[in-house]
């Protein structure tokens, strides 16, 4: 993220492209508090990462098998990576050819976009499927990367980088519970007939079910369930106490309760007023995110009937960018005191929060303009459009997520951080009905 541009800069913002000529630029609006928007998803559930269902630690863990297994052949493997990424495709693209139907189909398939291209000429070799174009290049594998490490995760390899992971006992474990299924037909196994797919060797059959069954998203085995259960709710440690505690509060049924109502109540009911108040804070942060989303939009639309620029003075009489900025400033300090409540001093969020609270409507513009990614800019006295810039609404955030991991689990918004992944997980690995 950049800072506002110098006065100099000015005449690069008064001509600055239109936006349908940088559509292909990501927009991003995290005015430099990614750190912290990370600091408190892991503060409320530690170690998930942005898992949510049990195959994404199958798939990559069973890749590291694999890929140990062709090179203890001398051949030359696959990278993990890609092995990976092959796995997961062809384990999409089966649930998607079961029920291609928008309204119906596995919400938690990536690809559909690639698959629904082809027309007929359908794409089932390891070779392509692990290309982006025949998949997406936000893949599961690097929403459970995290998970999958010892360190800061759930503990099913060791390592930092994924290509050099190892596993440990319970990743092997892991890793075979799902690799050892029958597939087709005489019996022959998913690892055995992997390895002949990943070698080109094997094609997939006409006959498809129970490759679909043993590949897909939807049907992790019980084993498959009862290993990443352990590992979620099961081991002796403050990060597994603390997701017990959250488990125990969020429960099984369908709808995930309410997080301030029913969430936060049962945890101070049960005696965890900590873990509680840092479940508010949170929340309190992410209002403070969404607040300043919200006055970035008044000014893109103020903004946008000009296209040179609009002097602050004339802005800050504008009754909606009153209203913005007014509960700006409220949520900063909401947050702060929810912040101190829990004991949490996180810094970037808090001088964010603490210049906010102090300021007035000018200088508020002036802060949430420093760090709107592009979008806006300020030229003397007056705002500009930015490099990026479009009207921005409350939707933008999820819709302009690319085709992948991000766009479909079900925190894609961050505003529960991470506590809807883990009820997710929860209903997947343990389904003993609604509480």
């Amino acid at each position: 993220m950049r800072d506002a541009r110098p006065v100099g800069a000015a005449a690069t913002y008064w001509y600055s492209p239109a936006p349908s000529e940088v559509a292909s630029s990501r927009l991003s609006l995290d005015f430099d508090l990614r750190a912290a928007d990370l600091f408190f998803r892991e503060l409320v559930v530690p170690e998930l990462g942005r898992i949510w269902f049990a195959r994404q630690l199958s798939w990559p863990l069973a890749a590291l098998a694999l890929h140990e297994e062709l090179a203890s052949h001398g051949s030359n493997a696959p990278k993990p990576t890609a092995i990976c990424h092959g796995i997961e495709a062809l384990a999409c693209k089966l649930e998607y050819e079961a029920n291609s139907d928008r309204e119906t189909r596995s919400r938690r398939i990536l690809g559909t976009r690639a698959f629904g291209r082809e027309n007929g000429h359908e794409t089932w070799s390891f070779h392509r499927l692990r290309q982006a174009s025949h998949y997406v290049r936000n893949t599961h594998r690097q929403a459970a990367t995290r998970a999958v490490r010892i360190d800061g995760g759930l503990g099913f390899a060791r390592g930092s980088r994924f290509d050099l992971l190892e596993l440990e006992p319970v990743g092997r474990a892991l890793a075979n519970a799902f690799l050892n299924q029958n597939v087709g037909q005489g019996g022959t196994t998913l690892r055995k007939w992997m390895v002949g797919w990943l070698r080109d060797e094997k094609k997939l059959p006409s006959s498809r079910a129970s490759f679909h069954t043993a590949l897909s998203p939807e049907h992790a085995t019980d084993d498959e369930r009862a290993l990443v259960r352990s590992r979620l709710l099961g081991t002796s440690t403050p990060a597994s106490d603390k997701r017990q505690r959250l488990a125990q509060a969020v429960g099984r049924a369908a709808a995930m309760p309410d997080i301030e109502e029913a969430v936060v109540v049962r945890l101070r009911n049960g005696g965890h007023r900590e873990q509680a108040n840092q479940v508010v804070a949170a929340r309190a942060f992410g209002a403070v995110l969404d607040r300043a989303r919200d006055a970035v939009a008044n000014l893109t639309r103020a903004v946008e009937p000009a296209r040179g620029a609009v002097k602050v003075s004339t802005l800050v009489a504008d009754s909606g960018i009153k209203r913005a900025l007014k509960d700006l400033r409220s949520a900063t300090k909401s947050y702060v005191e929810r912040a101190n409540a829990a004991g949490v001093n996180e810094p970037t969020s808090r001088a964010f929060a603490d210049a906010g609270a102090a300021a007035d409507d000018a200088e508020t513009i002036r802060l949430v303009l420093q760090r709107a990614g592009e979008v806006l800019g300020l030229a003397d006295s007056s705002v500009v459009r930015g490099a990026l810039f479009r009207v921005v609404d409350g939707a933008d955030e999820a819709s302009d997520l690319e085709d992948g991991a991000a766009s479909i689990e079900p925190d894609r918004t961050g505003r529960t951080f991470r506590i809807a992944n883990l009820h997710a997980l929860l209903r997947d690995v343990d389904q003993r009905g609604a509480r």
